[in-house]
């Protein structure tokens, strides 16, 4: 069957216009089907009907009302609603058992278009953090315009409400509060807030709406029971996890530690430094602060320099990462680096800075270079497709995963999702019933979910940054602390 998509959006800093999925548009309303996108703006920015492309349904505007919306119908900075003609504006097929026989398993083809499932995201999307996070809004539109071209998931189509935070806390309450009572979400996908955890956490918990998947930046994802990782090595343990791969793999153990001050994370990873090191069998020499807004990195160079680091371990975002690389190679200090994969892009890869020294990360899913895996070819064969010429990172592959793991818990599920509309409380059914899952490979660690916090296992993936490219250093294996 044949699904279009109807997306609004605008405010977004990825400079690629030709984007085709939910996430990261200039303001419109875009048509997509399997790559080709129809589209028409209005002069004040907000969302008119686009014109009808064959074997496309265009309908009215999706709506994304909130106090921040210009007038009715249009759509607000930073905010993009995706879904299929039904969930816009038109009468979806009414939910039933026809969607598929009785019994049926979760494979099954659909006979019916059931209610289509309302998901939200929240992220930071625009700012300082966009740069390094923003990958997370195209990944998991991608995915949704994936899985509605095939049926939706059990025979239900996606409607995906994509907002942003600005990293703001107070714009984090009121997004989420605008999600669960205007856009009636069921569920959050790919949760993409470091900074906003602990506001995101308290707007959450009144309503019993699970988060599947997100950054795994801070521990709250193992500390709170509606946050359901979509991978493993969270925290702390996931960035001792780069660090011993690159004491592995250059033979040096001397390290020195630059941390922001803006982040609740890098407080953490500065008074964890010395348990993250005996885990990787390092030793830490120097330790500097640093903002995420400064232009110049030198006097932590220098530092590090001085007290005879061999590596860096970096908690910064990936614009302050290319500043620093920029400053300590000015010094003639170029010593290999250790940090989050969420923290550092394509982009950072092709500078000479970066490439002159090596950069090893971690990442909770399969690193997205490595196109021996079935699932990682799949993730890259959605985004030719559903977003040409958009940039490709880890972000936009855990979002994906994010997908995936919804997926899985929904066919744990099947025949009650196939008889009627798709609630939270069934979704957190179907996640208490998922055993061992690996996402065909994406997750780092065999996934079981029971109620209460979800504590996931200490394994990572690897990848490294340097003059031969982006490469899988673990080959497709997880390593494990």
């Amino acid at each position: 069957m044949a699904v279009g998509m109807l997306v609004t959006a605008c405010g977004t800093r990825v400079s690629d216009e030709r984007l085709t999925a939910a996430g990261s548009l200039g303001a419109g309303e875009q048509v997509v089907q399997g790559g080709v996108q129809s589209a028409a703006t209005s002069s004040d920015g907000g969302a008119v009907a686009a014109p009808d492309a064959p074997g496309v349904t265009a309908g009215a505007p999706a709506a994304t009302a909130g106090p921040s919306a210009t007038k009715p119908g249009a759509t607000a900075p930073n905010q993009t609603t995706t879904g299929t003609a039904a969930a816009a504006g038109k009468p979806a097929a009414s939910a039933g058992s026809g969607a598929a026989a009785p019994g049926a398993t979760a494979s099954a083809a659909c006979t019916k278009t059931l209610d289509p499932i309302s998901i939200g995201q929240v992220g930071a999307f625009s700012g300082f953090l966009e740069p390094t996070l923003g990958g997370y809004r195209p990944g998991l539109a991608v995915w949704a315009a994936e899985v509605n071209a095939r049926g939706g998931v059990q025979c239900h189509p996606i409607r995906l409400s994509q907002r942003d935070d600005g990293s703001d806390p107070a714009r984090t309450t009121s997004v989420v509060q605008e999600l669960v009572k205007s856009q009636k979400v069921v569920v959050m996908l790919a949760g993409d807030m470091p900074i906003t955890i602990a506001a995101y956490r308290a707007a959450m918990k009144p309503t019993g709406i699970p988060t599947i998947g997100g950054d795994m930046i801070t521990p709250d994802w193992t500390q709170d029971p509606l946050l359901y990782p979509a991978g493993g090595g969270n925290s702390i343990n996931g960035f001792a996890g780069a660090l011993k791969a690159a004491v592995e793999h250059t033979g040096k153990k001397k390290f020195g530690l630059v941390h922001c001050i803006e982040a609740t994370i890098c407080g953490l990873i500065r008074d964890n430094i010395k348990d993250m090191a005996a885990k990787a069998g390092a030793e830490v020499v120097s330790q500097q602060s640093a903002s995420l807004t400064q232009t110049d990195f030198t006097s932590q160079c220098q530092s590090a320099k001085n007290a005879g680091a061999e590596l860096m371990f970096t908690a910064l975002d990936t614009s302050s990462v290319a500043r620093l690389f920029k400053s300590c190679a000015a010094i003639g200090f170029r010593p290999p680096t250790a940090t989050s994969a969420i923290a550092v892009g394509p982009t950072t890869a092709s500078d000479p800075n970066v490439q002159a020294a090596g950069v090893y990360l971690n990442s909770q899913n399969m690193p997205y270079v490595n196109e021996g895996s079935p699932a990682v070819q799949e993730f890259l064969a959605a985004m030719r497709k559903y977003a040409p010429g958009v940039r490709v990172d880890q972000n936009a592959l855990a979002a994906y995963s994010s997908g995936k793991l919804l997926e899985a818990a929904l066919a744990k599920v099947a025949e009650q999702a196939r008889s009627g509309p798709v609630d939270s409380e069934l979704i957190i059914r179907g996640l208490h019933l998922v055993k061992n899952e690996t996402l065909n490979g994406l997750s780092s660690v065999p996934l079981t979910f029971k109620p209460g916090p979800h504590e996931v296992g200490n394994c990572y993936f690897v990848t490294l940054m340097d003059r031969r490219g982006i490469s899988d250093l673990t080959k497709g294996r997880p390593q494990c602390l």
